[in-house]
C-alpha cells in the first residue's frame, strides 16, 4: 500500500498554498513533512514555524537549484500562478530526476470557452489558455507517460472567500454601520446556479486526496462547497448580516466591449487582481448557467470526510451564529 510522507508545496505563501500547508500541517490522519517552496525575499507563509516545515526561499525557474531540494520527496503539490506557472514544467522535469511519485498541476479552477455574438469561433482568455497548457504538459509528462509518475488533477468552482476581491467577493467584506446594502453587479440571470468553493474546503480535500494514493492516482477530479445562485447567495448574505443587497446588472453589449478593450469597464469593476475582461467572462458564464458540473463531474463522495463550508455556514461564521432578520 502506498503511503506519501513528504510533500514539496510550490507557491506556499500564496492565498491557495497558504490552504494548502494549513491542511496539510493539520491533517488528523498522518503526519506529513512539508517543503514550502516561495520566492527569494518574500514573506513566509503562516504555518512556517510548524516542526514539521521546511522553507525553501529559492528562483523556481532555476532547475538546478530545485532538483537537489526534491530527493527523497513523495509528491510535489504546485500553487502557483501567473508567471510563476510557466515555471511547473521545469519543477516537474526536476520532480522526475529525483524520482517523485505523484504531481499535482495547479489546476483548481473550470475553463470556459466563450463565444461572441454572431462569431462561430470559440475562444478561450489568455489565462485560462495558460492553465490548459500547463495542465496539458503535466499531465502528458514523459515520466508520467512511462508510468514512473502519477498524477491528481483537481478542478473546483469559482473561490468564493477571497476577501482581497470586494467587486469579485462583496459578499467578504463587513459593512460599517452606516452602510445599508451590498451591491451584486452580475451579467445574463442572477437567478442562475453555478459551484463555489471554499479555499479550506479546497485544500483539505487536496490533503483527503494524499491520504488515499491509489484512489486519487492519475484522476481528475472535481470539487465544490456549494452550488447556489447569486439571489439565495444574497438571501443568505441578508439573513446574516442584516443589511440589504442590491443587484446591478451589466448589459451583454457591456460585456462584449470590455472583452475587447478591458479599458472600457467601468471604474467600480476595475482594481481587483485579476484581469477585468477575466471578471466579466467568469460572472458571464455564471449568468448564463454554464459555471457548474453535472453530477458526474463532481467528486466530493470519493472522500466524504471533507465537510464543506456552504455560504449558510460561512456566513454564520463570519457574522455570528444568531441571523440577524
Amino acid at each position: 500500500m502506498t503511503t506519501f510522507k513528504t510533500v514539496a508545496l510550490f507557491g506556499a505563501n500564496g492565498q491557495i498554498g497558504e490552504a494548502i500547508l494549513d491542511a496539510l500541517v493539520n491533517c488528523q490522519k498522518q503526519q506529513f513533512d512539508v517543503l514550502a517552496f516561495i520566492p527569494p525575499e518574500s514573506s513566509p507563509p503562516s504555518g512556517a514555524d510548524a516542526r514539521n516545515v521546511t522553507v525553501h526561499a529559492i528562483d523556481i525557474f532555476d532547475k538546478d537549484a530545485v532538483a537537489p531540494k526534491l530527493e527523497g520527496v513523495d509528491v510535489v503539490v504546485s500553487a502557483l500562478n501567473g508567471k510563476g506557472l510557466d515555471a511547473q514544467i521545469g519543477i516537474q522535469d526536476a520532480a522526475a530526476e529525483a524520482r517523485v511519485k505523484r504531481f499535482y498541476p495547479s489546476e483548481y479552477g473550470m475553463h470556459q470557452i466563450y463565444r461572441k455574438p454572431n462569431d462561430p469561433m470559440g475562444y478561450v482568455h489568455p489565462l485560462w489558455n495558460q492553465k490548459a497548457l500547463a495542465n496539458e504538459a503535466a499531465v502528458r509528462h514523459p515520466a508520467v507517460a512511462r508510468g514512473d509518475m502519477s498524477y491528481t488533477l483537481i478542478g473546483c468552482g469559482d473561490f468564493y472567500n477571497q476577501t482581497r476581491e470586494p467587486v469579485w467577493c462583496p459578499w467578504t467584506q463587513k459593512l460599517d454601520d452606516d452602510t445599508k446594502s451590498y451591491t451584486f453587479h452580475f451579467l445574463g440571470s442572477s437567478d442562475e446556479r453555478a459551484d463555489y468553493t471554499h479555499t479550506d474546503d479546497f485544500a483539505r480535500y487536496l490533503v483527503a486526496s494524499l491520504c488515499a494514493p491509489e484512489l486519487s492516482e492519475n484522476a481528475e477530479l472535481n470539487f465544490r462547497s456549494d452550488f447556489v445562485s447569486l439571489q439565495e447567495i444574497g438571501q443568505r448574505l441578508t439573513a446574516h448580516s442584516g443589511k440589504s443587497v442590491e443587484f446591478e446588472k451589466v448589459t451583454e453589449e457591456e460585456k462584449w466591449k470590455v472583452v475587447e478593450d478591458p479599458s472600457k469597464a467601468p471604474k467600480e469593476l476595475q482594481g481587483g487582481v485579476f484581469p477585468v475582461d477575466f471578471w466579466f467572462l467568469v460572472k458571464g458564464s455564471q449568468g448564463d448557467g454554464k459555471f457548474w458540473r453535472p453530477p458526474g463531474q463532481i467528486h466530493n463522495h470519493l472522500f466524504p470526510e471533507v465537510e464543506v463550508t456552504t455560504f449558510d455556514k460561512y456566513f454564520k461564521q463570519m457574522f455570528g451564529e444568531e441571523a440577524r432578520r
